[in-house]
C-alpha cells in the first residue's frame, strides 16, 4: 500500500531527532551520591562535554511535573560504569510495536554494513544527511542494505514501512533474507510506503533487508519494521530530550540496549513526574531475566543476578504520555576510584615479544605449557591487561598503530612497502620530549627509523640491516649497551625481540622438557622458509606437535632474558625507577584452524597479546579484564611522562583503568588488512566480514572460536555487533580519549555527531 504525508508534517515530527542549536551538558557530573543514583561519568566514556541524540532543534522550557516524584531510600555511594544517556545512540527504538530505525541518527550505524574502504569499497549509506529539514540517511546508489535484530513478536506482523524521499517517479523493491523481491512505487518527494511481508521471510533474530531504487540515491527517514501501526507524527521518533537531558519514552515504546552486566550492577534513573514509570526487563544470553521498575528520583532495579552476561535491556514507557528518563545508568558499588599518580618514571624500558601469544604466557593463562617463572613474579607487582588486542594480525599494521596510536584506517600502514609519515607523533618522539635519551634495538626487519619507525632516536640499531645476531640475547646486548653509558641520565629503551617468531629454533634446557624424545625432520627448527622449511600444510600431527614445542621453548627463553633484564636494572639501583612495558605485536596460529603462522585470520591466537606494565608509583598490582588496544600504549606512555596528548592519537591513557577505574567491558579491535574485523566485548567475539554474514562466538564456552552462533544467540551478537559498527563508521575519526570506547561512549560521542 502506498500513501503520501505532508513533508510539513513529516518534518516537524522529525525535528525532534535533529542536531540542536546549543550543545547540552553533561548527563553525569563528576562526583557520586552518596544516598541513591551515582552520577559520576561511565568509566569507559572518559571526560568531556555533554550531547543530545535525536534531541530537537531548540531547547524548550521544562514545565514543573503534575505529579511531584518520590525519592527513594539512600543506597550508599555508587558509582556509574555505563550511563544509558551517553550510549543513546545504542539504544534500539520501539514504536507502535515494531522496531524504529530512525534514519537520520547517527546511531543508524549499528544497522549498515560495508566493505574495505581502502580498496575502494563504498557504504551504501551516506549518514547524517538532511533533505530540506529533514534528518537522513541517503542511499549512495541505486542500492543499499540494513541488518537489523527483531523479536519474534515484531518479526510475526509481516510489515515494513519506510519514509523516503525520491528524486522523482520511480520504483523501489525490497528483499528480506534474500527472498524475492518485494516492489512498491516511489513518487517525487515524500512518501511513506508499506510494505507487506509474506509470513516467514522476517524472523526472530538477525534479518538482512535490501532496498533497489529508481531514480537512485533515495533519502530515508525512518524505517519501521513489524509494527502494527506507523509512527505518529507527534515526534514519537525523537528518543531524547536535550531541555531535561533525559530519555524519552512514549507510552508503549520501548528502548533496548544490548549491555553486558558488571557484577553487584543495578540500573538507576530519575524520572521527575511522579506519574511516570520505567518498566524493566532484562533477558540474558543464557534466558535468564530480572525485572522491576524505575519512579521517582534515585530508584533501582537490581541486575546482580546476571552479573557477567550479555542482556537485552528493555526500558518501557509506563503511566503517562512520555516519560523522561534522566541520570539513567547502570551502576556499581562504591566510589569513583582515584588514580594513583607517583613521580614520572626516570626510564622506560618498551619490550615487543613478536609473535607472542597470549594463551602461551602463564599470566594470562596458568594452563599454559611454558615456564615463564620472570613473567609470573612480574606479575605479582605489576598491571596485567588480561583482553589486549593489537590493531592487525601480523608485523606491519599493528607496529605502525602501536608505535602512531592510530588504527590502521587512518595510519594506513599496510603494505610492508608503505613508509610512516614524519608527521605522525610516535613513540620515540614522546620519550624525547620528556627529555630522554632515546634508543632502539630491534631483531624485526621492518621495524627501523628509514621505515617511519621514529625520528628521534639518539642510537639505533635494526638487527637484520646491520647483519648482527638474531637472538634475543643478541638485540638485549646491544640495547643494553646503548643505554649503559647514560645509565645515570634518564633514556627510554625499545628491545624488538624476535624469538617467538618463525623461524622457531630450539632453545634448551625447555626443548628437552617440553619434546625431548621428538626424532624428526623439525628437530631443531621449524620455519617457513629455508632448508627445514614448510607451508605448514604437509606436517604429521607428531610434527605439528614438537613445532608447538618449538615455539613454546622460546616463550620460556624470552622469559629468562626478561629476568635478566629486571637483575640488570636491579644491580644499576633503577629498578625503582623504572617502568617496564611488555607486549607483543601479533600471535601465531599453530594449525587451530589449519593454518600455521600469521597474516590469515582474526582468531584470538593471533590478536589477543600480552600486556604488562610495571611501575607500582602508577600501576598497581592488578589484573584488567576491560578490553584495551595497542594504540593504547603511545598514550599511557605519554600521561606517565607528563608529555602532552597529540590530537591525531586515537588510544586514551590506560592509569586511570588500572586503577580501577573501569566497571565495564570495553570492546577491544583489531583489523585484518581492513578485508575483515575481529571486536570483542567481555566474552563475546565477531568476526566481521565486510557486507557478509559475520561469524559469532562465545569465547566462554568456545575458546578455540569453532562453533559459530550467528543466528543463534541474538543478544550476545548485538552486544559486541553494535559498537563494531558505530566503531567502524567513524574509524578514522575516532579517539578515545574525546569518545571514549565504542562499547561505553563518552557524553561528547553524541554531542560532536550534533545529537
Amino acid at each position: 500500500m502506498l500513501h503520501r504525508l505532508s513533508a510539513v508534517s513529516l518534518a516537524l515530527a522529525l525535528l525532534a531527532c535533529g542536531k540542536s542549536t546549543k550543545e547540552p551538558s553533561t548527563t553525569a557530573e563528576a562526583k557520586v551520591a552518596e544516598g541513591g543514583t551515582a552520577t559520576a561519568p561511565a568509566a569507559g566514556g572518559g571526560q568531556g562535554g555533554g550531547g543530545g541524540g535525536g534531541g530537537g532543534t531548540q531547547v524548550a522550557k521544562v514545565d514543573p511535573p503534575a505529579t511531584p516524584p518520590a525519592k527513594a531510600a539512600a543506597r550508599g555511594p555508587e558509582r556509574a560504569v555505563y550511563s544509558l544517556v551517553d550510549n543513546r545512540l545504542s539504544a534500539h527504538l520501539t514504536r507502535g510495536g515494531g522496531l524504529l530505525v530512525p534514519a537520520g541518527s547517527a546511531g543508524f550505524a549499528k544497522y549498515i554494513r560495508f566493505g574495505n574502504l581502502m580498496k575502494g569499497g563504498k557504504k551504501g549509506w551516506e549518514l547524517r544527511q538532511t533533505e530540506g529539514t529533514v534528518k537522513v540517511a541517503r542511499m549512495t546508489g541505486k542500492s543499499a542494505s540494513v541488518f537489523v535484530p527483531l523479536s519474534a513478536a515484531e518479526a510475526g506482523r509481516n510489515m515494513v514501512r519506510m519514509r523516503v524521499f525520491s528524486k522523482g517517479d520511480g520504483a523501489i523493491s525490497l528483499k528480506v533474507n534474500e527472498n524475492k523481491d518485494l516492489n512498491a512505487k516511489l513518487v517525487t518527494g515524500w512518501s511513506t510506503l508499506e510494505v507487506a511481508v509474506p509470513a516467514g521471510q522476517l524472523k526472530e533474530g538477525e534479518n538482512s533487508i535490501s532496498l533497489f531504487a529508481k531514480p537512485s540515491e533515495a533519502a530515508v527517514a525512518w524505517i519501521q519494521i513489524g509494527g502494527s501501526v506507523a509512527p505518529a507524527e507527534d515526534g514519537s521518533v525523537a528518543f531524547y530530550d536535550p531541555a531535561q537531558k533525559a530519555l524519552q519514552l512514549p507510552k508503549d515504546s520501548t528502548l533496548t540496549y544490548y549491555v553486558a552486566i558488571p557484577d553487584k550492577a543495578k540500573l538507576t534513573g530519575d524520572l521527575s513526574d511522579g506519574s511516570c514509570q520505567i518498566g524493566v526487563l532484562a533477558t540474558a544470553e543464557d534466558g535468564s531475566t530480572a525485572e522491576g521498575k524505575l519512579v521517582g528520583t534515585g530508584s533501582a532495579v537490581d541486575l546482580g543476578a546476571l552479573a557477567g552476561k550479555a542482556v537485552r535491556l528493555d526500558l518501557d514507557g509506563v503511566g503517562c504520555a512520555k516519560s523522561a528518563l534522566s541520570n539513567a545508568a547502570l551502576v556499581v558499588p562504591g566510589a569513583v576510584p582515584v588514580a594513583k599518580r607517583g613521580a614520572p618514571p626516570k626510564y622506560v624500558v618498551y619490550v615487543v615479544m613478536d609473535s607472542l601469544r597470549a594463551d602461551r604466557v602463564r599470566p594470562f593463562n596458568p594452563k599454559a605449557r611454558p615456564e615463564a617463572p620472570n613473567f609470573e613474579k612480574l606479575a605479582e607487582s605489576s598491571t596485567l591487561f588480561m583482553q589486549n588486542y593489537v590493531q592487525g594480525n601480523e608485523s606491519q599494521v599493528s607496529h605502525a598503530a602501536m608505535w602512531t596510536s592510530m588504527y590502521l584506517a587512518k595510519h594506513k600502514a599496510i603494505e610492508m612497502r608503505d613508509i610512516l609519515p614524519d608527521k605522525f607523533v610516535t613513540i620515540d618522539e614522546v620519550a624525547k620530549k620528556s627529555g630522554k635519551f632515546t634508543a632502539g634495538a630491534s631483531a624485526n626487519g621492518y621495524i627501523r627509523p628509514k621505515r617511519g619507525y621514529g625520528s628521534s632516536w639518539d642510537k639505533y640499531a635494526n638487527h637484520i640491516e646491520a647483519s648482527l645476531g638474531l637472538k634475543g640475547a643478541d638485540v638485549m646486548e646491544k640495547g643494553l649497551g646503548f643505554v649503559t653509558p647514560k645509565k645515570d641520565q634518564p633514556w627510554f629503551l625499545y628491545l624488538g625481540l624476535i624469538d617467538t617468531h618463525v623461524t622457531w629454533r630450539a632453545k634448551q634446557p625447555w626443548m628437552d622438557k617440553y619434546d625431548g624424545g621428538y626424532k624428526g625432520r623439525f628437530t631443531s627448527e621449524y620455519g617457513d622458509d629455508g632448508p627445514n622449511g614448510s607451508n605448514g600444510k604437509d606436517l604429521t600431527d607428531r610434527e605439528k606437535e614438537h613445532v608447538r614445542a618449538l615455539y613454546d621453548s622460546n616463550v620460556s627463553y624470552q622469559d629468562e632474558l626478561l629476568g635478566q633484564l629486571v637483575a640488570k636494572l636491579e644491580a644499576w639501583g633503577i629498578w625503582d625507577q623504572t617502568m617496564l612495558i611488555v607486549t607483543a605485536d601479533h600471535g601465531d596460529e599453530q594449525w587451530e584452524d589449519g593454518r600455521v603462522g600469521h597474516g590469515g585470520s582474526s582468531r584470538e591466537t593471533l590478536v589477543h597479546v600480552p600486556l604488562l606494565i610495571h611501575y607500582p608509583a602508577m600501576f598497581p598490582s592488578a589484573k584488567i579484564t576491560e578490553g584495551t588496544e595497542g594504540i593504547d600504549i603511545v598514550p599511557t606512555l605519554a600521561d606517565a611522562l607528563g608529555v602532552a596528548t597529540d590530537p591525531e592519537w586515537q588510544g586514551q591513557s590506560l592509569i586511570g583503568l588500572a586503577n580501577g577505574g573501569g566497571g565495564y567491558p570495553l570492546m577491544s579491535f583489531s583489523s585484518r588488512y581492513e578485508l575483515g574485523h575481529a571486536a570483542r566485548v567481555g566474552h563475546w567475539k565477531a568476526h566481521l566480514m565486510a557486507t557478509g554474514s559475520p561469524k559469532i562466538f562465545d569465547l566462554a564456552k568456545d575458546k578455540g572460536e569453532k562453533s559459530d552462533l550467528w543466528g543463534k544467540s541474538a543478544i550476545g551478537t548485538r552486544l559486541v555487533l553494535d559498537p563494531a559498527w558505530i566503531l567502524r563508521t567513524w574509524n578514522f575519526e575516532w579517539k578515545k580519549s574525546q569518545w571514549g570506547n565504542a562499547a561505553d561512549v563518552s557524553s561528547r560521542f553524541a554531542a560532536d555527531l550534533g545529537e
